[in-house]
């Protein structure tokens, strides 16, 4: 039986560039399974492209993200700054009824079973309260969102677009920055809640694409960094008439 290794996207943000460099990357890696942590769309100016591509990959599991969940619906954009909800306005034109109704209908979270890997569990922002959108930032934010992910010991999260990590041991959480080139290792008796970083909006600094490995068999999870065409993808936002910001952070990475 061939290893089984699976590839956890998130925050695509529709970045079709991102999106394929990623996926070439993929390619390289024998990845067996696929997992969506959310916010497919938002942002840049690919929505449909980046959907239809992360349905034809077949996920095992896909939860909601809050973009997701806007444009997937008629909700009001309170909270939102103007450049985001002038996205989530611009992408609920671009999308079928047919893809906002998938939008609309994923979970906030779930349980990834997979044949011969332990479960563990995946969200877009918190485990202790997925639908509102909260962040994980803080060691005190991770262990509220670690009590509600038990008995799993291991979840993937994203919605920060920060690739960061906690671990609970022997009853003490720590946080860690989640680096390329310093995988995790999954040790027993440790709970581990895991930000999988952002294929499509980074925001820690460097302006290349992250998804994460997780590789049952060897107790790892890896990052990667992908270089992917910007300039490409700033030029769709403006053409589409979306906020100059959202194509000026990208190449900061934040």
């Amino acid at each position: 039986m061939d290893k089984i290794k699976i590839a956890l996207l998130g925050d695509i943000h529709a970045n079709l560039e991102a999106f394929n460099a990623v996926m070439e990357k993929i390619k390289t890696l024998e990845v067996t399974h696929y997992v969506c942590i959310g916010d497919i769309v938002g942002y840049n100016a690919n929505p449909k492209e980046c959907l239809d591509m992360m349905r034809a990959l077949n996920p095992v599991a896909t939860v909601r993200g809050n973009h997701d969940e806007y444009v997937g619906t008629e909700q009001d954009l309170y909270g939102f700054n103007p450049s985001a909800a002038a996205a989530v306005n611009w992408t609920r034109s671009q999308l079928t009824k047919e893809d906002r109704k998938y939008l609309a209908e994923l979970p906030y979270s779930t349980v990834v079973r997979i044949p011969g890997v332990s479960p563990f569990s995946i969200v877009h922002g918190t485990m202790d309260n997925p639908h509102t959108w909260g962040y994980i930032f803080t060691r005190l934010q991770a262990v509220a969102s670690m009590e509600n992910q038990r008995p799993y010991k291991l979840c993937f999260f994203g919605h920060t677009h920060m690739p960061l990590y906690f671990v609970e041991k022997e009853y003490e959480t720590q946080g860690f920055f989640f680096q390329e080139d310093a995988p995790i290792s999954i040790e027993p008796n440790s709970r581990y809640l895991i930000n999988v970083g952002s294929v499509g909006q980074p925001r820690d600094g460097i302006p290349t694409a992250a998804f994460t490995i997780y590789t049952p068999d060897e107790n790892k999870v890896e990052l990667y960094r992908v270089e992917y065409d910007i300039e490409t993808c700033q030029q769709k936002i403006r053409d589409a008439g979306l906020p100059e910001k959202l194509a000026s952070r990208l190449e900061i990475g934040r």
